[in-house]
């Protein structure tokens, strides 16, 4: 690792794109809140009338190259190209007409693309920091490269954690930026093809079966019972899970033998649950709509996204 990141920093293979490319990523293997943050940042550059794109690797997908966070973005952001592939570089070229910025999802290790602000997620529920690496551990990189990173935002936070600041001080250099959590604004219930929003009270007291193919599916749980659900099965699955006829129907079955109502799951796995939607046998399928919410330091990340595209702006050519 140490090798790999002496010849990144001197310069050697990284590769420029030609527009501002701002990277957001973590320090461990798993969820900290990449997919809702980058789509702030999206939706952020487009009202300030830019236009951008967003690349990632497309981690498990499938042959014909489909995979759960592109299928998430496409549906959540209206007029945003999405390349995905792991050559990145090859991947954004192919983007036609060319993005004005570029948002770089899970880019921190990523490091042949240059990046002009590089973003590092930690989640306040498992930082990482005080663990082991992988495999003993979650943590993909040590604690210094921190020091790499233009900001650190903290995600899933109730608040300002000092411990966990000083924490992350010690190892940027800096304070977090900003402190997030993640907030359900509404869900979307889907019954026999049929889509129907929900507000949030009418969760409390319903029975869930929950199918969570994602990194942190704890967090999810916790809010599910936050918002007065009740888990009465778990589906277990890995991150990035793929669905078929089979597995749908043996959740079905397994929800109904719990006396869960519904099934409760991520965007990221409805986009894969639909497909097989025939083998839910009436089964509704309530999906929350999560969106980053700032606790603190919004307007700063603000002005360094600003910052970033007036000089940008400023640059001829």
């Amino acid at each position: 690792m140490r090798i790999r990141s002496r010849r990144f920093e001197s310069g050697r293979g990284v590769v420029r794109l030609g527009m501002p490319v701002i990277s957001v990523g973590n320090l461990i293997a798993g969820g900290t809140g990449k997919t809702p943050m980058c789509r702030w940042i999206t939706e952020h550059l487009q009202a300030a009338g830019r236009r951008p794109a967003i690349a990632l690797r497309g981690y498990r997908a499938d042959a014909t190259g489909f995979s759960d966070e592109a299928a998430e973005y496409e549906e959540m952001l209206d007029g945003v190209s999405i390349a995905v592939g792991p050559d990145r570089v090859a991947s954004v070229a192919s983007i036609d007409p060319s993005p004005e910025v570029l948002v770089l999802d899970d880019g921190f290790q990523h490091r042949r693309v240059h990046r002009d602000l590089d973003v590092v997620l930690i989640d306040a529920t498992r930082s990482g920091l005080d663990g082991p690496m992988l495999p003993a551990g979650l943590r993909r990189e040590p604690c210094s490269a921190l020091g790499r990173a233009d900001a650190v935002i903290v995600t899933r936070s109730s608040g300002v954690d000092q411990r966990l600041s000083d924490l992350i001080e010690r190892h940027h250099g800096r304070p977090p930026l900003a402190w997030t959590r993640h907030r359900w604004t509404t869900a979307l219930e889907i019954r026999n093809g049929v889509k129907a929003e929900l507000e949030l009270d009418r969760l409390r007291g319903r029975s869930f079966a929950t199918l969570f193919g994602v990194g942190n599916p704890a967090s999810i749980r916790d809010a599910v019972e936050s918002a007065g659900g009740i888990v009465v099965h778990d589906e277990p699955v890995r991150d990035h899970a793929a669905y078929d006829a089979a597995s749908v129907t043996r959740l079905v079955a397994a929800a109904r033998a719990s006396g869960a109502d519904a099934v409760i799951t991520t965007f990221k796995d409805w986009v894969k649950l639909r497909v097989h939607a025939e083998c839910l046998g009436g089964l509704p399928v309530v999906v929350p709509v999560v969106e980053i919410n700032f606790l603190k330091g919004e307007q700063a990340f603000r002005d360094r996204l600003d910052r970033l595209l007036a000089a940008s702006s400023s640059v001829p050519g």
